[in-house]
Order: C-alpha cells, then structure tokens, then sequence
C-alpha cells in the first residue's frame, strides 16, 4: 500500500517537470503565406511583397476575383520596402494583425529589374532563414515586377502564386527543388543558375516584348504563362533569357526533363509529325584533344508517334527509320543552336560542362 502510494506520488511530481508549449503561437494568430515577392524600388531599396492566405475565405469556397486586394478573393497581397529584406520585412509586419509564418511559402518570385540589378546580396537572408523550405521553387517575372504578379488572379488556383508550380509542372519538368539548385549552381565554379520565367497573361501576346503596359491595363491582366528561362551570371544578375523550347532542351541536357513532345517536318513527304518522348537520359563527357576540350552530349528518349501528317505507311520498318532519323537530326540541330546561343550570345556555363571536366578528373 505504502508502495503504490510512493509511485503515485512521483509520478505527480514528474508532471511538474513537463514542458509545455507556452511560448508557441496559435494558427489563428499568424498570416500564412505562401508566395513572395522581391523587387528594386527606389534608391536600390528592396521591396518585398507577401501573398498570404485568408483562412476563413478558404474555408467557405470563395474562389478568387481579378483584384488581389478584393474583399472576395481567399487571399491578399501586402508590400512594404527597406534598405534590406529584414528591413523591408520589420515594416511589413506593422501592417499586419498577425505574424507572418513562412513556413509553407512555396513560390518565390523576382522582378526583371531586380534580377538585372544582382540578387547575390538579397539572397544572403534567405539562406540564413531556418524558416524557408529548400523546396522552395524560384521564378523571374519577365518584363514585370513582382508585386504586380502576385495581384495577378488565376482561373485554376485559389491561390494564383500556386499555379506557377502547376505550370511548370505541366511542361514535362522534374519537381527541381529551384530554390536549393539554384544555391548549388550559384555555389558552383563551373555552372551558372538558370530560373524558369514567368510572364502575365494566359496567352503569349498579352503583352509583346518591350511593349508599355500602364497600371489600368495591369490590373486587367488575368493569368500568367511560362515565358522561357531566365539565366544568371556567376554573380548572381539576370543575362539573358531562353524561350520554351530551348529551356526545354537546356533541361533535357541537364538531365532535368522527364517527357517531350518533338514536332518536325518530313521533307522527304512534305508532311510533318509529331513524336512523344519519356524516359529522356542525358550524358556529357569532356573530350581532351591537345590544348582543345570538346563535349560529347549524348541524348536518348523512348517515345511513340502521336500524330502522322505524311502519307508515309509506318507499318513499313523504312518508313519508321526515316522518320527516326529526321527527328534525331531535328534534335541535334536544335540542341547546337541552343548551346551555341548560350556561350557565344551569354558566355555563361549553364549545362554543366564545367563541372563533367571536374567529375572526369575526379573519377581518375
């Protein structure tokens, strides 16, 4: 009896010793955000723009209008600028009722002039925050600003920053991670980043290049659309740009690609066809010859003719190897403009040779 009376008291005293969680912070009580926004304002200032959530509009199945700051829309956008990020963050937070959680943020999107202007110096922040997911996937606004994007609604998403992902996905990519291989190729000697770019509208003439748009008729821009690939400098400025189809082909020698449509003309029929490519695979290997390197880009791909506009019977084993060799030689053209444009245009590393030179001689 005086046994059981002794266990029960020191397990009374052992709750006194429990932590708790008395310093945490409610759901209720923090702003969720989950895409973010970084530009060049005045005086090389930084601003930073938040799309953060409104848990009660999610909940009821508000679906979003063409203003981020209706009172409709499941979420909104707060913009606040500083000398640097954390300075631009300490003002934004005394705009809002509640702690802003970053801990979800899923898209991080830079403005063209600021990614002109070198981001080197704004990421430094970022990597220093135990908060930020290395999942995290990173977009250039082309010829726009970020916190414009982000008021940008989306026909498909609640929440339009999302449907960036959505997008990029839908393009054949592999779920890259942006934000951690950006940091791996920016820590790189040998390779440059590259980051997807974005543009607003769902067409691609919505806005032509260097055409103005004013503040009216950015607000009546619905939808965004991927516009290519935004390449840095090892020093982390944008450089230039690739459209689709060769960020397609930057990717799928990168090994960062996992389908692809090819479309080719067939002279031999004047006619043309369509092939569907998985299971792509990539290989470089530096070849040394006197005081000259060269690359030897190996692509393979196992796909299946989807469209056939010849007259050519592809019953018949000739007609196919015809066909197989127009699309291979379709490739190759197009893969050595690509990388001809990039090193002669950029003068940037964004395939990786630098790095096949290192691996080649560490394997010796």
């Amino acid at each position: 009896m005086n046994r059981k009376r002794i266990v029960s008291s020191c397990l009374l005293i052992s709750l006194l010793f429990t932590s708790g969680c008395w310093d945490s912070t409610e759901v209720n009580d923090l702003a969720i955000e989950l895409a973010w926004g970084i530009d060049k304002g005045q005086n090389n200032d930084v601003v930073i723009s938040a799309q953060a959530i409104v848990p009660s509009k999610i909940s009821s199945g508000q679906s979003g209008g063409k203003d981020g700051g209706s009172q409709n829309n499941p979420f909104f956008v707060v913009t606040s600028s500083g000398m640097n990020t954390l300075d631009a963050v300490q003002q934004m937070q005394a705009k809002l009722s509640r702690q802003v959680f970053r801990g979800h943020r899923r898209v991080i999107v830079i403005g063209e002039s600021m990614a002109r202007h070198g981001i080197k110096d704004v990421l430094d922040t970022y990597t220093r925050d135990p908060n930020l997911k290395l999942r995290t996937d990173l977009f250039v606004v082309k010829g726009g600003t970020a916190r414009d994007f982000l008021n940008i609604s989306y026909p498909l998403e609640t929440i339009p920053g999302l449907g960036a992902l959505g997008e990029f996905d839908q393009i054949g990519t592999l779920m890259e991670m942006g934000f951690l291989h950006f940091l791996i190729s920016a820590s790189s000697k040998g390779t440059s980043p590259t980051v997807p770019l974005i543009k607003a509208g769902l067409n691609n003439g919505a806005q032509e290049e260097g055409e103005h748009q004013d503040q009216s008729s950015r607000n009546d821009v619905e939808g965004f659309h991927l516009a290519g690939t935004a390449i840095f400098s090892q020093e982390l400025k944008l450089v230039g740009f690739l459209d689709i189809t060769e960020g397609r082909i930057m990717r799928w020698v990168t090994g960062n690609l996992q389908k692809l449509t090819i479309s080719a003309q067939i002279p031999e029929d004047n006619g043309n066809a369509s092939l569907e490519v998985n299971k792509l695979g990539s290989k470089i290997q530096p070849v040394i010859q006197g005081d000259h390197i060269k690359f030897l880009v190996t692509l393979t791909g196992q796909g299946a003719i989807r469209e056939n506009n010849t007259r050519l019977d592809l019953t018949k084993m000739d007609n196919i190897n015809l066909m197989q060799d127009t699309f291979n030689k379709h490739v190759e053209e197009s893969v050595l403009r690509t990388i001809t444009k990039v090193q002669k245009k950029y003068g940037t590393d964004i395939f990786g040779f630098g790095d096949s030179i290192h691996n080649e001689n560490s394997s010796l």
